[in-house]
């Protein structure tokens, strides 16, 4: 295993912070954090996110895609049934295929549970971080590609925080 590039406590450095850092440096890697029993990780891509999942609790793929109305629950538990017969193939590659949601409804739903997450991973006060250079995302059905300050923006104001005044 590698030593990280970069890894600290996130009682002194929150996610939101080390994720402006790997953005303004345009890093490539993959950013890890662990608290407790918790673990979480986000690729990174020239700066910006493209992949997250977590260990912890989280919104899932299927139960957003019930969200936004693009499938029933029904079909939702049809579908889950089906890959249990199938480990290893994604719940959206399957509804894809199936017919049963287009490719812009599981990107949506995959958008907003990876958002969630990382959400989520900016309210962590306690923890661990660490980034590990240079591993890249194998291409998936669906790619992550948010602007990072919005990202970060948006998840404080739906942790109803207000960012740090710029400055020491």
């Amino acid at each position: 295993m590698t030593r990280p590039a970069l890894e600290g406590d996130l009682r002194h450095f929150q996610a939101a912070e080390v994720l402006q850092l790997l953005g303004l440096a345009c890093a490539t890697g993959r950013l890890e954090l662990a608290r407790g029993g918790e673990r979480a990780e986000i690729l990174i891509e020239s700066g910006r996110p493209v992949f997250a999942r977590t260990s912890g609790p989280a919104v899932r793929t299927g139960e957003m895609l019930v969200h936004h109305g693009a499938v029933s629950r029904e079909t939702l538990e049809s579908v889950l049934t089906e890959q249990q017969r199938a480990p290893g193939v994604k719940l959206g590659a399957m509804m894809m295929a199936s017919g049963k949601a287009s490719r812009e409804q599981v990107a949506l739903a995959v958008s907003e549970v990876w958002r969630r997450i990382l959400y989520g991973l900016m309210l962590w006060s306690e923890g661990s971080f660490h980034f590990e250079p240079g591993a890249r995302l194998i291409r998936d059905l669906i790619e992550f590609d948010l602007d990072l300050d919005r990202l970060i923006l948006e998840g404080l104001s739906q942790a109803n925080q207000k960012p740090a005044a710029a400055g020491c």
